[in-house]
């Protein structure tokens, strides 16, 4: 099974201020783990699964196929189970079931089993209540990157009985696509889950956002199709809308935050 993957990714709400990352980082090769270790982020808000989520579905489609290790993790300690997922394209994601490996494992293909991790290996040692992430997940990747099948990871589960991310899938009406913002990066930028393709040709059409009010944004194809300091709404590098300020930040302006609906409309230049 070696063969089948090129990379082990990890993201996590650790932060890089202290050493719980290098601790499982040095724990996966401490287990022999030789394949490229790949830092999708560290830097996922506290206990933001909405965030997580959304950036390691952003990432993972620029991967090769590996084995994915992603943390956000509020119930750690708790009876919320650790899973396994193997999508389609033959990824495993292991990390919380909470939602957070949802959509990554959509992106891939979909999900084409999940277990759920019953105990640890035998020779873990003892496990921190507090440190899943060090004690259970980590060495539970080195085991599937070492050729250890998932199904002797832990127990099979029907994909219906794992916890969905926390939003539900954008929905359209005639003129009107409801969603939800996802993520706030680092340039405030606010990205949103409304796929662009929704909207259809916007041309030099404005769109009506409304998050609680009602306000209309120019479309641009780039930042700079806008005056500094005005806002735009673009289609992102992932193909979802999203609203940015030229050289500053859409989420000072407007204080939206992962989680927030959020509904698109379209206008027409000259027309209410």
């Amino acid at each position: 099974m070696t063969g089948e993957f090129r990379c082990v990714t990890f993201l996590s709400d650790f932060g890089l201020s202290d050493e719980t990352v290098a601790c499982c980082k040095g724990l996966l090769l401490r287990r022999g783990v030789t394949l490229p270790v790949i830092d999708i982020s560290h830097e996922v808000p506290p206990f933001d699964v909405i965030s997580g989520g959304w950036m390691l579905a952003g990432a993972v489609l620029y991967m090769p196929v590996g084995v994915h290790l992603a943390i956000v993790d509020p119930g750690v300690g708790t009876d919320r189970k650790i899973l396994v997922i193997r999508s389609v394209r033959g990824d495993l994601f292991v990390g919380p079931d909470n939602g957070l490996l949802i959509p990554a494992a959509e992106r891939t293909g979909g999900i084409s089993c999940s277990w759920s991790i019953e105990r640890p290996p035998a020779d873990m040692g003892q496990v921190s209540p507090t440190f899943h992430a060090r004690d259970i997940m980590a060495p539970v990747v080195a085991d599937l990157v070492g050729g250890n099948p998932p199904e002797k990871c832990g127990i099979e589960i029907p994909r219906g009985e794992l916890n969905r991310f926390p939003l539900p899938a954008p929905q359209a009406s005639p003129g009107k696509i409801s969603g939800h913002v996802t993520l706030v990066d680092a340039f405030g930028t606010i990205r949103t889950d409304i796929p662009w393709n929704l909207l259809g040709k916007l041309g030099d059409s404005e769109i009506k956002v409304s998050c609680g009010w009602l306000f209309s944004i120019p479309v641009g194809r780039t930042f700079s199709d806008v005056s500094s300091g005005d806002m735009v709404a673009l289609e992102d590098s992932w193909g979802f809308v999203s609203i940015a300020v030229n050289r500053g930040r859409a989420s000072d302006m407007l204080g939206f935050k992962p989680g927030d609906p959020i509904s698109v409309e379209l206008t027409i230049p000259g027309r209410p």
